[in-house]
């Protein structure tokens, strides 16, 4: 039996055969309807405690807005500050060590070498004979000339008192005659003596010698032909050889001499550095035969004018040698000191891009990243100087990058000199 909203159960039903009572279904309703009123508050209960949940989260909202997303961490960014130091341009140059003077001492008559008194690394002084040339038909000149010149002259005495005694008998164009054969008699003689004296080698400043090339006996040809360096390293002209054979064919030195107190190293300075060479500018010499010394020296001059081959200048270093430890022909790594700056402003190569007036560098001003120009002077290869831009107290990004970005905000890290010379990572950003 069903009423309303409540099914009767089957139990407030009458048995089949029996009869109904209204006592027994009163009571069923009432047992019904107490259940319906509970199940009622129930229902209420359930909705107040949803409307109680609803308007709590309500108020947590409205006490509590949506907090937004993390702000990303900035970026460290390592710096350094310029520094203060010496700076100096230097220059690199293989260098040829030859003597302060060398000469190639040649014969300026024909003849046979009678003697030499010296050899290969004797020391010599200054009008010592060092050879000897025997040319016999010279001698015999020079006395057929003092013969004739006594002639001239005795003939001149004569005419000149027979002019005095008796003017009548000789004229003074006789005289005259006479006194100029004379003098034509004399000169002849300084001339031959002038030649005997060429039979003898002397040297002409104090030196070492440094080649002989005719031993005794040798034909020596009268001339200077022109002489440089050949495949022994020694002076001589293509026309003289080494050894016993002497002047093969003639014209070649018989000695040269090298004076090595002092000896110059050529040098030959490219196009772009000449502008820089000065008399007196320092050098360091250095020798592969001598390890671990430097020989100090300075320019002494230099062309004035480029080699049109090479585009190079000669300049010539003087370097003393009183021990005689270098030699001509060494090969020197010269430094030349071409440019100082004290207390110059720098800052390692790894943070400047560029050079001259194009350079830039990376700075954190007011904790973000700028783009600065600069202007570079001298570079040693390890630092570079910052002629304008900069300041002592510029904090520069200790490593140039190109994937940095001008106003990105970043907190600097002030850097090691040491280290930030040395890291070579995008910024150094952490």
């Amino acid at each position: 039996m069903t009423t309303g909203l409540q099914t009767v159960p089957d139990a407030a039903r009458p048995a089949q055969g029996s009869p109904w009572r209204p006592t027994a279904a009163i009571a069923t309703l009432g047992i019904l309807e107490q259940r319906g009123l509970a199940l009622k508050g129930k229902l209420l209960l359930m909705c107040s405690a949803i409307m109680v949940v609803a308007l709590a989260a309500g108020c947590a909202r409205q006490a509590n807005p949506e907090v937004p997303p993390p702000a990303p961490p900035v970026p460290i960014v390592g710096v350094i500050h310029p520094q203060r130091a010496e700076m100096a341009r230097k220059l690199e140059l293989p260098g040829d060590v030859v003597g302060m003077y060398e000469t190639a001492l040649h014969a300026k008559v024909t003849g046979y070498l009678q003697s030499i008194s010296v050899d290969k690394g004797d020391w010599v002084k200054k009008g010592q004979v060092l050879a000897v040339v025997e040319v016999p038909e010279l001698q015999s000149n020079l006395a057929h000339a003092q013969a004739r010149l006594v002639i001239e002259r005795v003939t001149y005495q004569r005419i000149a008192r027979v002019q005095k005694t008796d003017p009548r008998l000789v004229s003074q164009e006789d005289v005259d005659i006479a006194y100029a054969r004379y003098q034509e008699a004399q000169e002849a003689v300084r001339t031959l003596q002038t030649m005997v004296g060429y039979t003898k080698i002397i040297a002409p400043f104090n030196g070492v010698i440094t080649g002989r090339f005719a031993d005794p006996g040798a034909l020596i040809r009268a001339g200077g032909g022109d002489f440089g360096v050949n495949e022994t390293s020694g002076l001589i002209s293509p026309g003289a050889t080494e050894g016993a054979g002497g002047h093969r064919t003639g014209g070649g030195p018989v000695l040269t001499l090298a004076d090595i107190d002092t000896v110059r190293v050529y040098v030959y300075v490219p196009e772009q550095d000449y502008p820089f060479i000065r008399r007196g500018t320092p050098a360091r010499l250095r020798f592969d035969e001598y390890p671990g010394e430097v020989f100090q020296g300075t320019v002494t001059r230099y062309a004035t004018s480029l080699d049109l081959a090479t585009r190079t200048m000669l300049a010539e270093v003087d370097v003393p040698n009183p021990d005689h430890r270098i030699y001509p022909r060494s090969y020197a790594h010269v430094t030349l000191d071409l440019e100082r700056h004290l207390d110059a402003l720098s800052l390692p190569t790894s943070a400047v891009q560029g050079s001259g007036r194009a350079a830039q560098v990376w700075v954190v001003h007011d904790g973000r990243l700028a783009k600065v120009a600069v202007s570079t002077g001298i570079a040693d290869g390890n630092r570079v100087e910052i002629t304008s831009g900069l300041s002592d107290n510029s904090m520069v990004v200790a490593t140039y990058s190109s994937s940095l970005i001008a106003g990105q905000k970043v907190r600097p890290n002030i850097a090691p000199i040491s280290a930030a010379s040395a890291d070579t990572s995008s910024g150094n950003i952490e």
